[in-house]
This record gives C-alpha cells, sequence and structure tokens, in this order.
C-alpha cells in the first residue's frame, strides 16, 4: 500500500519550502509503470513552465488537496484556449 496522510503532505510541502525552485515531487510510481503517479507540492512564486507529453501523448490529472493554483492551457501555436483556479472543494 502506498499511503499518502497529511504527514506525508506536510513532509512533501516543507521540502518545497527549502528547495529554491520552491516546488518538490514524490514519485508514487516505478519508472517503468505505464502510469506515473506523483504528487506534486508547489509554494507561492513557483512557476512550472508549459510543457507537453508527446511521445507517447500522455494527458496529466492533476487533484489540488490543499492551497489552490492556476493552470493554463495554450494550443499548439501557444493560444491561450483555457485559464482555471484550481482548488479543494
Amino acid at each position: 500500500m502506498n499511503r499518502v496522510d497529511l504527514a506525508r503532505l506536510a513532509r512533501l510541502s516543507q521540502a518545497a519550502r527549502a528547495n529554491p525552485r520552491l516546488r518538490q515531487n514524490e514519485n508514487l510510481h516505478a519508472m517503468q509503470d505505464a502510469i506515473h503517479r506523483l504528487l506534486n507540492a508547489t509554494e507561492p512564486g513557483t512557476y512550472v513552465q508549459p510543457h507537453r507529453h508527446l511521445n507517447p501523448a500522455n494527458t496529466e490529472t492533476l487533484a489540488v488537496v490543499a492551497g489552490r493554483g492556476a493552470v493554463l492551457v495554450f494550443d499548439d501555436r501557444g493560444a491561450l484556449l483555457e485559464r482555471a483556479l484550481l482548488a479543494p472543494g
């Protein structure tokens, strides 16, 4: 069992605050697994550059369990398609 509890989330958030990029991830998968699941702690002030997963084409799923964040979705030419504020609840 791979348990995600409040203590684990708190440790990951603490590591993110100590990281110069203000974010930290923790894999919940083995690298050879077909599907990658991970925890991402992002602190205020961090920025994740727009990116795509093309080979193979993959979709990202985000579930916010604490705090909030903005997500921007762009088309292939870089035009903004969607903007969303994510927060629990």
